[in-house]
């Protein structure tokens, strides 16, 4: 079965490595070696048993493990299916691009990178696989890189990443410290509050949790089919999968700071979308308001029900994505305006009616209004929200109260942008339009027909997905009152009506939106420059190169000078202790061994080898001693 295990792993790659070599049929390989992959997965999945594993000894005493249970066979599946319907739209949205080899290589690099991270069931090889996706990423999103800022925005998504990544090492390390094993599976006491929140600083950064946000809005740069895969089920992804992962042996507090982020985070990026004018911008910062949603439910205790919106969310959110790229595409054969600015848009629904059809039932889900996925996923979470603060202080009631205000937002911005987008009079030279290919169309309608709440539960209103059930998976969500979903239901509707009201066809807004300028004011520039993080990590970048160039000079200026003085202090110093040893301390001691050997070598000339010749010379001495004692003693 471990063979099975390694082929769902590399067939993306591998068909990816093929495809760089024969470009002319690359998007062909991919899609045939990611539909092998998920072939592969499915068959596993649905002859699931038991969970799967396999160890292999790395180091003395330290063991690496792979682990495919139901939750990572589920999630598998679902990024390669995924994966696949990009790919396909890809051949079509890329097909004029001369790197469209290179695409499909490092779409393929990408896609096996999270499958990797999927299986792992050590911290440390889950960090390497994590690591990979960060550089699939960053390939992605600078693919265009000779393009102006792209590489910039590639960089700043790419080094946001590494702050947080250096995080997580330090938490893999602590935990290693305190309980000696890696495996994920086998850590059953709690981890420390630092090293919690350590390891929920790294799931923050990947999953664009404040304040981290402001990557995933850069992000945007690279092909649209990218920012689908990277927002849908994959990058983002991974650090919901994370903290799902571990959250059962979290420090207590450190949940509740999980929580709160998730909440924050939800809230902020929902403001900042309703002021955008790039579709992409809008999608990205949704994207990372239910990324907030999915984060507030691992930490209330909910992590089944966040599971289950990462779940619908993947789809909902691929068809939006998909459903944007094909507008861009459109745009730019017709119009030289700004192909992702709203303004530019309008009665596209007649142009584009697939599109239409299948941005309208994913913008739906993820306004959550019920008949659609999103409602199901995301009220599970706002009961498991209202649970955790009926178990709690006072405050925590502002968690789920957030949450519902958040919820009346999202339908807000969907509204807008499904009305300014697709109703109203053309803003912009259209020209003839363009059929929308099977290429096209057959993700769209996929992923569209995926949103509707019957391919997740015969219940439109239940909470829980059948698939759960189905693979063992707990669908527990919590019980936060019956009126959570009346409420929920209300204040999105309130929120479509809002929308409604304010950009239908014929209003001042939607007829003076061609011509609506950037906020002037500094509370609508915040709001819109997403409260300036992005300016901050200019800054905190800024800051931190002013810092080591100090640090530089401060290095080669005093240390290395004081150290260099010091070096030549000592060469002198070590001179003149050789003079002193050579003359002074030496110098005597040779001169007296010198003497004594000019004395010995003179007084050898007396001695005799024989023993009359000794014999004369002791007389001689008797003698001489005898005439100095008779001359100068008596």
């Amino acid at each position: 079965m471990s063979s099975i295990l390694i082929l769902i792993l590399v067939l993306p790659l591998v068909g990816g490595f093929i495809g760089y070599w024969v470009p002319s049929k690359s998007s062909a390989i991919g899609i045939a070696a990611t539909f092998c992959s998920l072939f592969a997965a499915l068959n596993s999945l649905s002859n699931f048993k038991s969970d799967i594993s396999f160890t292999w000894y790395w180091l003395p005493d330290f063991e690496l493990s792979i682990l495919a249970d139901n939750v990572s066979l589920m999630l598998i599946s679902l990024v390669t299916f995924v994966s696949m319907l990009v790919q396909i739209f890809s051949s079509e949205y890329m097909k004029d691009d001369k790197g469209i080899h290179r695409f499909y290589f490092k779409l393929g690099f990408f896609i096996s990178s999270m499958i990797g991270l999927l299986l792992a069931d050590n911290l440390l090889l889950l960090f390497v696989f994590w690591e990979l996706v960060g550089l699939a990423s960053y390939l992605l999103i600078g693919f265009w890189y000779k393009n102006d800022d792209i590489p910039k925005s590639a960089r700043t998504a790419f080094m946001v990443n590494r702050v947080a990544d250096a995080a997580l090492l330090a938490g893999i390390i602590m935990v290693y410290n305190q309980t000696g094993n890696l495996s994920i599976s086998s850590i059953s006491e709690n981890i420390t509050l630092l090293g919690s929140l350590l390891i929920a600083i790294g799931a923050f950064g990947k999953s664009a949790q404040f304040p981290f946000s402001g990557w995933l809005t850069k992000a945007m740069v690279g092909p649209t089919p990218v920012s689908a895969l990277i927002h849908a089920a994959t990058m983002v992804a991974a650090g919901v999968y994370l903290l799902f992962r571990v959250a059962p042996v979290l420090h207590p507090s450190a949940l509740i700071i999980i929580a709160i982020i998730g909440t924050l985070t939800a809230l902020y990026a929902a403001i900042c979308a309703i002021t955008q004018f790039d579709i992409k911008k809008v999608l990205a910062y949704s994207t990372i308001s239910q990324l907030g949603y999915m984060t507030l439910g691992v930490g209330v205790g909910a992590r089944e029900a966040a599971l289950f919106h990462l779940f619908t969310h993947a789809f909902f959110k691929a068809g939006l994505f998909l459903g944007a790229a094909s507008i861009i595409h459109y745009l730019h054969k017709t119009s030289s305006k700004d192909a992702q600015d709203m303004r530019f848009m309008g009665g596209l629904k007649n142009h584009l009616p697939w599109t239409y059809r299948s941005f309208l039932i994913c913008g739906l889900a993820l306004a959550g209004l019920p008949l659609f996925s999103g409602f199901m996923s995301k009220d599970g979470i706002l009961l498991a929200a209202w649970a955790f603060a009926s178990e709690h202080e006072t405050w925590a009631y502002l968690i789920p109260d957030i949450v519902l205000i958040t919820a009346l937002m999202t339908a807000f911005y969907v509204g807008r942008m499904i009305l300014l987008v697709f109703w109203g009079e053309e803003r912009s030279e259209i020209g003839i339009a363009r059929i929308e290919t099977k290429a096209i169309v057959i993700p769209l309608f996929t992923l569209g027909l995926l949103s509707i709440w019957i391919f997740h539960n015969w219940n439109p209103f239940a909470h829980e997905a059948l698939i759960f059930s189905t693979l063992n998976i707990s669908n527990s969500h919590g019980d936060g009152g019956f009126l959570i979903p009346f409420v929920s239901i209300f204040l999105v509707s309130v929120g479509l009506a809002l929308a409604y009201s304010f950009f239908k066809p014929g209003t001042n807004y939607s007829v003076g939106f061609s011509a609506m300028k950037l906020p002037s004011s500094k509370v609508g520039s915040l709001v819109f420059n997403g409260f300036g993080l992005t300016w901050l990590y200019e800054k905190v970048g800024e800051m931190s190169l002013a810092i080591s160039k100090a640090l530089t000079w401060i290095d080669l200026n005093v240390i290395d000078r004081f150290l260099h003085l010091f070096a030549i202090g000592s060469v002198i110093f070590s001179k003149v202790l050789s003079l002193i040893d050579r003359f002074v301390i030496d110098g005597p001691v040779n001169w007296i061994a010198r003497l004594s050997a000019f004395i010995g070598r003179r007084l050898s000339g007396f001695s005799a080898r024989d023993g009359q010749t000794q014999i004369a010379w002791l007389l001689v001495v008797v003698i001489l001693i005898l005439i100095f004692r008779l001359a100068f003693i008596n």
